[in-house]
């Protein structure tokens, strides 16, 4: 079996420094870093930092920021997600406030809201890049590639920008690719704030964020499914073999017990039925309803990793 990798990354070396100041929020499993803050070109009070969650839960997070309006007097606090949209376990997402003049900043940036997300995380990205700028502008550039069978939308590359010393000097987003087919390489860049531009010296723990999960499998020859994956864990080799009417795929939750993963299709007709099987073992007591339009399964995963298979997917005799 071929093994799809999600990232790879020619670096030089693989860092991931935080040199800053860590304000342990919710436990000790989502934690925001504060960086080095600057005044942009358009004189903006630029407040930058990163968060990442410790914890074996998928989170969306929104970073709170208090400031003083010096016009009115009013204190209020500024809210902003993070560039990722979701932060799963294990990973970090960088954030960046942008201050008029206008405004005093009291205290530092801390973690706002977080809510729990049961969107997978697909293995299905071969992301290359340097962690060195490159040209004149210093940008982050490279490429992705969609290794698998699903259709991505709307993705954009982040990172984290330090200097020499190792501190984060700038939070950077790259173009949106609109949408990247299976098989195809797409470049991307991004770009630091002309501000700090002379002081990129490497790029960090750069990441990719689809604005929405998949929903859409390539069958070949034109055809395609529409299907429906929650749960909190890490999704590999999703595919879908004609020879067998199956969907496979390998899953690795996040929880170390063990979780759900839930799976949706819609139902084709009243006769269509679904077998599921777990490494290659048929499953006993399934966990399969129908409503007349979807399919819903609910399959229990071990710990590690483990093979899913789902038969039955077109209603092919």
């Amino acid at each position: 079996m071929n093994q799809i990798i999600i990232i790879l990354i020619t670096f030089s070396f693989t860092l991931c420094i935080f040199q800053f100041y860590f304000i342990p929020l919710y436990g000790e499993d989502i934690r925001i870093s504060s960086g080095s803050n600057f005044i942009d070109s358009s004189g903006k009070l630029n407040i930058i930092g990163v968060v990442t969650n410790y914890g074996t839960t998928s989170q969306q997070v929104t970073v709170g920021l208090n400031v003083h309006n010096k016009i009115d007097g009013s204190n209020t606090a500024l809210r902003d997600p993070t560039f990722s949209k979701i932060i799963y376990p294990g990973k970090e997402s960088p954030f960046k406030f942008k201050i008029n003049r206008d405004y005093d900043v009291l205290g530092k940036p801390y973690i706002l809201a977080i809510d729990n997300t049961n969107e997978p995380f697909y293995n299905v990205i071969v992301q290359n890049y340097s962690n060195f700028p490159v040209g004149q502008n210093r940008e982050l550039v490279g490429t992705l590639k969609n290794t698998g069978q699903v259709i991505l939308h709307d993705i954009s590359v982040y990172a984290s920008v330090h200097n020499k010393n190792g501190t984060q000097i700038d939070s950077i987003k790259s173009n949106i690719i609109p949408i990247l087919n299976p098989g195809e390489v797409k470049p991307f860049s991004a770009r630091p704030d002309y501000a700090v531009l002379k002081d990129a010296n490497y790029f960090s723990c750069a990441g990719f964020d689809p604005n929405a999960p998949p929903n859409t499998l390539d069958l070949g020859n034109g055809k395609f499914l529409t299907y429906g994956l929650e749960s909190v864990a890490k999704i590999s080799n999703f595919s879908y073999d004609k020879s067998t009417d199956s969907i496979s795929f390998i899953a690795d939750h996040y929880n170390p017990l063990g979780g759900i993963v839930t799976f949706r299709i819609p139902q084709l007709n009243n006769n269509q039925n679904i077998t599921i099987y777990l490494d290659n073992l048929g499953l006993k007591d399934q966990q399969i309803t129908k409503n007349g339009k979807t399919i819903v399964a609910n399959i229990f995963v071990p710990p590690n990793e483990h093979t899913v298979r789902i038969s039955g997917i077109l209603n092919r005799s």
